[in-house]
């Protein structure tokens, strides 16, 4: 059993299923069967009986009429024949139980022994002996040519041959329906299975060639047509999101590492015989904490993007007044920026509640409006215009600077992206800014989107879902 069970574990999965196909057939056929052999058993039996019993009725019947079982009797012919037809055995017995005449339906009818009791109405028997099934019968009767009992012996010839022909068939049947179902098990598996073979396949090969590897897309409906769509929807994910964290380390260093380089050389240089010039001391390092502080920036939106990419799992829990926050985002920058106008445009949204947490959508604010300053060259305004939308509230902030190429404009929410590298990193930018924006709003199910004229300004929307209207 052990073994079996060792064996079955370590199959494929192609003869598991062949296996528990022809299994399942095989108990189905067999319970099936099992009661069927039975039904028609006890019909069988039931059958017998009642032919015994009309038996016992007719013959009682005719010696109280004052007929005759002799073989003289001419009336006797057509009783005897019945007799005769069903292959049974009449014996008349005398009270005592001495048998008075034996009739026997042929010559080769065996002769069975039973032992006498005496009944008092009719009785019918199932016995068995010789290992056979038979059923005796018998009645009192009184009639003026005879007193005594009438005793009817009906062998189970039929029923025997009946059951023992039925039980082959079930068990020829049976086999035949073992082997083919366990073949068409078989077939039927391998069939099915091979989606997930090509499946294991293709695994194996972006095991060792890389994710670009992909199933043949299937237009199956079934469980494994939605599956090979769902592995292949999966993967570009996969991919995507490999060459993005690809993409993010290698930038990540490169940033972080002109100014190690920086202060390296600085402190190499101090090192060297910088450290006796009060001129060259203060400029190196100025140049050195300026530098540090640039990758503490770097660093601290780093953590910011980390966190931005978790905001999906705790967006449900957080309200906030969408105008008072707006507000005071604005004033700060009014305050800090003193060159600047900033227009608020508010229509009838006083007063409603969007999903999010305060100090992210402050967050938000402050990297949109942040880079729509820096862009701004010569028109010093910024119109920020508040507006709702099918339970939804829209943001939109525009800048009259320099604006984004086209090409450029689908990739500035792109970790490390930015559209002039050189002015970026002059204005103190890293390009993760709107990369942070991005994950926050899509953390709170919204949307965020940019659209711009080169030498116009551009302007970036992003929309939050409504709570409640108070």
């Amino acid at each position: 059993m052990k073994y079996l069970k060792n064996w079955f574990q370590t199959s494929s999965l192609k003869v598991k299923w062949s296996v528990g196909t022809s299994a399942a057939i095989f108990i189905t056929f067999f319970i099936f069967s099992f009661l069927q052999y039975h039904v028609i058993s006890k019909l069988m039996l039931n059958e017998e009986k009642n032919n015994i019993s009309q038996a016992l009725n007719e013959i009682s019947l005719y010696l109280k009429q004052g007929g005759s079982l002799d073989e003289t009797s001419e009336n006797n012919s057509e009783i005897m024949s019945q007799i005769y037809d069903k292959d049974q055995i009449v014996r008349l017995l005398y009270p005592n139980g001495e048998p008075k005449r034996t009739y026997f339906s042929t010559k080769k009818t065996p002769k069975y022994y039973v032992s006498f009791q005496p009944v008092h109405q009719k009785t019918i028997l199932l016995l068995e002996t010789n290992n056979k099934k038979i059923y005796l019968g018998r009645v009192p009767v009184h009639s003026d040519y005879f007193t005594g009992y009438i005793e009817i012996i009906q062998p189970l010839t039929r029923y025997h041959q009946m059951m023992g022909s039925l039980f082959f068939i079930m068990t020829v049947f049976g086999s035949i329906a073992l082997l083919l179902s366990g073949l068409f098990g078989f077939l039927m598996a391998k069939s099915f299975l091979m989606p997930l073979q090509k499946l294991s396949a293709t695994m194996k090969k972006i095991r060792k060639k890389g994710f670009h590897e992909r199933m043949e897309p299937s237009d199956s409906k079934d469980e494994m047509g939605e599956l090979t769509n769902i592995f292949n929807e999966m993967m570009d994910k996969i991919e995507l999101s490999f060459n993005q964290q690809k993409r993010f380390v290698e930038d990540a260093s490169h940033e972080l590492r002109t100014p190690v380089q920086i202060m390296e050389g600085h402190l190499k240089l101090l090192n060297r015989w910088g450290k006796n010039d009060p001129n060259i001391l203060e400029e190196s390092l100025q140049a050195s904490i300026q530098e540090l502080e640039r990758m503490k920036k770097l660093v601290q939106e780093l953590l910011d993007l980390s966190r931005a990419e978790q905001t999906e799992i705790k967006s449900r829990d957080h309200s906030t007044l969408l105008v008072p926050t707006l507000s005071h985002v604005v004033k700060n920058f009014e305050v800090i920026h003193e060159t600047f106008t900033f227009e608020l445009n508010v229509q009838n949204v006083n007063h409603l509640t969007v999903q999010i947490s305060e100090n992210h959508l402050e967050q938000i604010m402050i990297i949109i409006l942040d880079n729509a300053v820096k862009y701004s060259d010569q028109i010093h305004k910024i119109d920020i215009e508040v507006e709702e939308e099918n339970s939804w509230m829209k943001i939109t902030v525009k800048d009259y600077g320099v604006g984004i190429p086209e090409e450029d404009l689908s990739k500035i929410f792109h970790r490390f992206y930015r559209v002039d590298k050189a002015r970026s990193r002059a204005k103190g930018g890293n390009g993760l800014g709107l990369s942070i924006a991005k994950q926050l709003v899509e953390g709170y199910t919204g949307e965020i989107y940019a659209k711009s004229t080169l030498g116009e300004g551009t302007s970036i929307s992003f929309t939050l879902p409504v709570i409640e209207n108070r």
